[in-house]
């Protein structure tokens, strides 16, 4: 890509330029656009996720409407990497509302608190007792591979101290 803009400027066409660099030329013609668009930091390549604003969204909805763009014109116009983003917007738009635009947090949920509480035994509910036994279970399995495991590594460093001699 880097080189394909210079050539493209030094007057060869869209289709030379692909050829020349052996790429397709719908690409040479998405950077040319880009680069006209948003000079050239529209087309280097992105080094970490956007993240996008309610409002920002919301506008680029807007604007897309009220002016009868294409999802890859609006793209354009506000340096938009993939144009599709724009269409799950749109959807969550027509179905959600403004709220639809809210960015949804990704990954897992924070871990809960462990089930064993500060009551006395004979406090606790059923349900509570036995949340804190499948805690206690899981945490003794976990303790007993953890020294399977370090009793393997253990073994592994005497056998290879014996061959070294």
């Amino acid at each position: 890509m880097v080189g394909c803009l210079p050539y493209y400027r030094q007057g060869h066409t869209g289709a030379a330029t692909a050829k020349k660099f052996n790429v397709n030329p719908q690409f040479v013609h998405k950077w040319v656009k880009q680069y006209q668009s948003g000079g050239i930091d529209a087309i280097k390549p992105k080094i970490s996720k956007a993240c996008y604003s309610r409002k920002f969204k919301h506008e680029v909805i807007t604007t897309m409407l009220s002016q009868g763009l294409s999802q890859s014109e609006v793209a354009l116009r506000f340096n938009i990497s993939p144009p599709a983003l724009i269409s799950h917007w749109h959807k969550a738009y027509r179905l959600q509302g403004l709220s639809g635009l809210t960015s949804k947090r990704q990954g897992r949920t924070a871990m809960s608190k462990p089930y064993i509480t500060d009551k006395p035994d004979d406090e606790k509910t059923l349900a509570e007792l036995k949340r804190e036994n499948e805690y206690l279970r899981a945490e003794v399995a976990y303790l007993k591979k953890l020294d399977a495991l370090l009793r393997k590594q253990e073994q592994a460093s005497k056998k290879q101290g014996l061959s070294k001699d």
